[in-house]
């Protein structure tokens, strides 16, 4: 098995380890690729859809007496942006 050396620590890790692997790539590739479709048909991101989505629902919930959920899922929308920049920035290096 391949393994890598860290030029910061010494130790050795294995190549298995690495985020570029395995199920982490699967994963990453299959939300690129639906990002890229919805983006072609509707002009917008998937991950801004979802952003706009969770604040539209977060209010609507606040609004009907749900404030612990609406705060819950209003909490969601930077995650789904950080989703996208960290997409955006993975697309970026593998050109």
């Amino acid at each position: 098995m391949a393994q890598a050396t860290m030029a910061t620590t010494g130790n050795r890790v294995n190549e298995q380890d690495s985020p570029r692997h395995g199920n982490h790539d699967i994963a990453e590739s299959a939300l690129r690729s639906i990002d890229r479709s919805v983006k072609n048909s509707t002009g917008v991101s998937l991950f801004h859809i979802l952003t706009i989505g969770s604040i539209a629902a977060s209010i609507a919930l606040y609004a009907s007496g749900k404030k612990s959920l609406g705060i819950f899922v209003g909490l969601w929308p930077p995650t789904f942006e950080a989703l996208k920049a960290a997409a955006d920035r993975r697309d970026r290096a593998d050109d």
